[in-house]
């Protein structure tokens, strides 16, 4: 007998996360695309944690639904019992994980179960996001009549979204018109925003979003049913938000395709999964809109041999504003009232008070002025050695995220220079004090990343693995400008500084040094090259509006990182 021993090694969860999560009452698909199974799917894609209530159980494929049972209404009710208790109901409001109640495929039993919940659930804050299924992308009829008219007069009033593609709107339009209103024709993109308006009035849902993958428009905003056209065609698919009165389009281009089996499910779980995140809805609906195009067009081969399913593997876009077109529009108006892009994000209003905080850190002033004691800025060193390992990870994730070799290779030149300012580091902490990182690392607490470098490590490395080549240069720049105008802050008062205050003739020494570093005509230069670098990123890369708000909460979440890891060794 032949053995063998896998001995694994210890888990690491490293940075650990907080898993929102949402409920999702649908029925299962058997063949993986649609309902509960494409529902977990995609909300796991999107780092949220996923519950079930399957609503029934089909034998369906790619071609059709052969036939389904349906969940008791006593399973049901247990199922949903178990669920809201332990996710919902057993911890205090505000810190409970499910944030949204997902449906899908719906029964009269489990509409009636859902609605006695309605109260409670109101009162926890959770959303109710209704996709309306009523035939399935093969043409099979899943709703049940009773259970769809149910969830028409008692769910969807409660509803915070409801995600009805175009036919299941005309349904829905047709079977709450009791006024008998005409429906109007469909000519163009107001008349099918009024379409929506209507039917949200109607249904008297929060929010209303119909979706336009059955009803294209001609670049020239006029529907048409020439699906084959060989002019380019565009889907738009339209959010009416009730309480703000605003409509939104959200047009993409048309993808002729048949491979879209559980594309609504899909749509509506992801937008879910983002409202659980703190999503607000218009950014919610954009990023899912953008997965569901990934899923459909990611799939080198397609599956079954009917309506095939989307790609759910596909990775998701990092934000809203990576999933939209840029234009140049707006980064030059910046350039033209800023003078450049790094002026405009220290100046911002969001930013520049944490900036100058930064650049005048109290640390900084008592090192210039000797009057920091020695012991907090050998902490900041120990601290400093963690940071800088971390600093060339992600200048290595980017490196591979960079879009030309010559960005690649200036990338790999960086890390060159951060590994030898991590073995001087080393050298001098060994040769001046006597610290061995590997030998002293269990007997010295302060050699241990600290809460503060944890933090701003776990979030340097989130952007590295998550954003693109743009995002990760916006989330280091912090460190390279910051420090160089810190430098020159420190100098001008090192200037007038006599005595020696709370330090010793050689660690004043020291301090004199790590200023000069920072004043450097290298770090000076680096710190100016560092601003052509981003003014050239943010000319070429077609950023957009939601994009560049995006890159200045990043800056300004990384400047505050800054800030936290000074207050923790002036605070020690």
């Amino acid at each position: 007998m032949i053995s063998k021993v896998f001995k694994l090694k210890n888990a690491e969860a490293k940075p650990q996360v907080e898993l929102p999560a949402v409920l999702t009452v649908a029925g299962s698909d058997s063949s993986g695309g649609a309902g509960i199974e494409a529902d977990l799917k995609t909300i796991s894609a999107f780092g949220v944690y996923g519950l079930t209530c399957i609503t029934a159980l089909t034998a369906q494929n790619t071609t059709g639904v052969r036939t389904f049972d349906k969940t008791s209404q006593q399973l049901i009710h247990q199922i949903l019992e178990a669920d809201l208790e332990d996710m919902l109901f057993g911890y205090p409001k505000t810190e409970a994980p499910l944030k949204v109640i997902k449906t899908g495929m719906l029964t009269k039993e489990a509409i009636i179960e859902l609605i006695d919940y309605i109260p409670k659930l109101k009162d926890y804050g959770v959303k109710i996001i209704l996709d309306p299924v009523m035939i399935s992308t093969s043409g099979s009829k899943l709703s049940d009549d009773d259970g769809m008219k149910l969830c028409v007069e008692d769910l969807m009033s409660e509803a915070y979204l409801i995600t009805p593609n175009f036919p299941e709107a005309e349904a829905l339009l047709k079977l709450t018109n009791t006024s008998n209103t005409k429906i109007p024709e469909i000519k163009s993109l107001d008349d099918f925003a009024q379409f929506v308006v209507t039917l949200q009035k109607s249904l008297k849902c929060k929010n209303l979003l119909v979706k336009g993958g059955h009803f294209p428009f001609t670049n020239d905003n006029i529907p048409t049913t020439d699906l084959n056209s060989s002019s380019d065609l565009k889907i738009v698919d339209v959010l009416y938000e009730s309480e703000d009165d605003k409509i939104t389009f959200f047009e993409s281009q048309y993808i002729r395709s048949t491979d879209n089996h559980g594309s609504g499910c899909t749509l509506a779980s992801a937008i879910s999964a983002n409202i659980a995140k703190g999503l607000p809805l218009d950014e919610a609906i954009a990023i899912s809109v953008d997965y569901i195009h990934r899923g459909m067009v990611s799939l080198k081969k397609k599956l079954g041999f009917g309506n095939g399913p989307l790609n759910h593997t596909a990775a998701p876009a990092i934000s809203v504003g990576s999933a939209l077109i840029g234009s140049d529009h707006e980064i030059q108006t910046i350039l033209k009232e800023s003078g450049s892009f790094y002026e405009y994000l220290i100046n911002h209003p969001k930013i520049k008070d944490n900036w100058q905080t930064y650049v005048t850190h109290p640390f900084v002033k008592a090192l210039a002025e000797n009057n920091l004691p020695f012991h907090k800025f050998l902490y900041f060193l120990k601290q400093d050695y963690h940071y800088l390992v971390n600093y060339a990870q992600v200048q290595a994730l980017a490196g591979s995220t960079a879009p030309t070799y010559q960005q690649i290779h200036a990338q790999a030149t960086i890390i060159g220079e951060i590994v030898e300012e991590i073995e001087r580091h080393k050298q001098k902490l060994s040769k001046s004090y006597n610290i061995d990182y590997e030998r002293d690392m269990d007997f010295d607490i302060d050699l241990k990343p600290g809460p503060a470098c944890v933090a701003y490590c776990d979030y340097l490395l989130k952007v590295g693995r998550n954003d693109n080549f743009l995002g990760i240069k916006i989330a280091l720049a912090p460190c390279l400008h910051g420090y160089a105008v810190a430098g020159e802050f420190g100098a001008k008062i090192r200037k007038n500084v006599t005595g020696l205050g709370v330090v010793t003739e050689e660690q004043s020494k020291v301090y004199e040094s790590w200023l000069n570093d920072y004043c450097s005509d290298w770090f000076t230069n680096a710190h100016i090259e560092g601003k052509k670098s981003l003014q050239s990123l943010v000319q070429t890369m077609e950023v957009n509006e939601k994009r560049i708000e995006e890159l200045v909460d990043m800056f300004n979440e990384v400047t505050l990182l800054e800030i936290a890891f000074w207050d923790e060794c002036l605070n020690l």
